[in-house]
């Protein structure tokens, strides 16, 4: 899914707007549904006084303050949460350079990030220590992303390594929302009594996003059926279920929010890859 990128954040900052059309799109947009959900880890503190009435905000706290977190619950925000990759290393974050030794492989569509070794000791406690700090700038949950390390190296070290991890993050007391990770996840809900999931989040449920092309598309039948179960059996297992889409195109974006509601689902609907506010 679509993680916070260094370039991306670069550009974000030159065009920081926001419309009406952020709120209502970027929501479970039916008429009949209030809950807003908004990601916008592509984002930098400058949107503090941008925001404001959302029900959840997710970004990426670690460029965020103690006082920015204080000052967005001041604006109306009333859960936010926090993005935080435990499965890969990102080029750009200062500490991740330090894991090189630690990685599995080359990460697609991603060039910089790799996949690293989740079981390593060394990277639960850098991870461990990430965690603390966005519990002290007082988020209320974590956006977890890249447990598909466990998809891609589906080894019993790498499951346990995920659940150590998560174990830890669920000490703090705060929620805990898987991105992506339907193998990891359906792993555990099938196998653990589910104690550390609150909620899922999948990308490109009915929306598709074409790296060699940088278009915004419709997904096929087949990939849509498939997330919805997934969705749905996480839902049958007490997680919430939530859904990030891609789309430029007002009909699909209808389409997509219509998709969402009919099937219970939480959605954020953007019109660009990076998650900033939009264009």
């Amino acid at each position: 899914m679509r993680k916070t990128k260094l370039f991306i954040k670069k550009i974000c900052v030159l065009i920081l707007i926001l419309s009406t059309a952020l709120l209502s799109a970027c929501s479970a947009s039916t008429s009949d549904s209030a809950e807003k959900y908004i990601v916008l880890i592509g984002e930098d503190p400058e949107i503090t006084e941008k925001l404001s009435d959302i029900d959840l905000l997710v970004i990426d706290a670690e460029y965020f303050s103690q006082n920015d977190i204080a000052r967005l619950r001041e604006n109306g925000i009333r859960e936010i949460y926090s993005y935080i990759n435990i499965g890969s290393i990102e080029s750009f974050r200062s500490y991740d350079t330090d894991f090189e030794k630690y990685t599995l492989g080359a990460y697609e569509n991603w060039p910089e990030e790799k996949w690293i070794d989740v079981s390593a000791p060394e990277w639960q406690a850098c991870t461990a220590s990430r965690v603390d700090s966005l519990v002290q700038k007082g988020v209320d949950g974590f956006f977890v992303d890249n447990t598909d390390v466990y998809y891609n190296y589906p080894q019993e070290s790498i499951y346990d390594g995920i659940l150590t991890i998560l174990d830890y993050m669920d000490h703090t007391g705060r929620k805990i929302m898987i991105n992506g990770g339907d193998c990891f996840v359906k792993k555990y809900l099938t196998a653990e009594k589910n104690v550390l999931i609150d909620g899922v989040n999948q990308e490109n449920v009915f929306t598709a996003y074409d790296f060699s092309n940088d278009t915004y598309t419709i997904n096929d039948k087949s990939t849509r059926e498939y997330y919805t179960d997934y969705l749905d059996f996480a839902m049958s297992h007490g997680c919430t279920a939530y859904t990030l889409e891609y789309a430029t195109v007002p009909a699909i974006r209808r389409q997509a929010a219509t998709y969402a509601a009919k099937h219970g689902y939480i959605c954020c609907i953007s019109d660009n890859i990076g998650l900033c506010l939009e264009k």
